[in-house]
């Protein structure tokens, strides 16, 4: 069962980055409440071309994988938005659906089947590069008994092609 929790995430990623038009690179600091250990993290994100595009922005696939100095590591799928507030501002959100492991010394968040959050706010600085801070929430959304769930906030970069 493992395996395959882990292979549909990677083929469906495989997908992704053959259609990738944008990636965004993050360092943060998780852990933001105080019940654990505060780590440095880094994030990538692998977005495809928009599946939708609208007057206030676009929705596309995404590929997220998070990993800190504690040893927990994310890998998820999802959706990402761009809401664009003028021609340079834009507040960015996502979803995802991963697999968390804690490692050897990370975070307990009560299983593997983990649900991330986003919501960010950046600033254009061309029409190929993007930066934003943002905050995001990890959790297992009460599917398991322990469920203390995960902050972090980001400073990010994104780079589109």
């Amino acid at each position: 069962m493992k395996s395959l929790i882990l292979t549909v995430p990677i083929l469906l990623a495989s997908s992704t980055f053959l259609a990738a038009s944008e990636y965004v690179f993050g360092i943060g600091q998780d852990d933001l409440d105080g019940r654990a250990s505060e780590a440095f993290a880094i994030q990538l994100e692998v977005h495809s071309n928009p599946l939708r595009e609208y007057r206030w922005g676009s929705v596309s696939g995404m590929v997220a994988a998070q990993v800190d100095e504690d040893g927990d590591a994310y890998l998820g799928i999802g959706l990402s938005t761009l809401w664009n507030t003028s021609d340079k501002w834009f507040i960015e959100g996502s979803l995802a659906a991963g697999y968390y492991d804690e490692g050897s010394g990370g975070t307990d968040l009560g299983g593997n089947l983990q649900f991330r959050t986003l919501v960010g706010f950046g600033y254009r600085i061309s029409d190929q590069a993007r930066i934003s801070l943002a905050i995001d929430h990890l959790s297992n959304a009460g599917i398991e008994d322990v469920n203390p769930g995960r902050e972090a906030i980001w400073i990010r970069y994104g780079r589109s092609f």
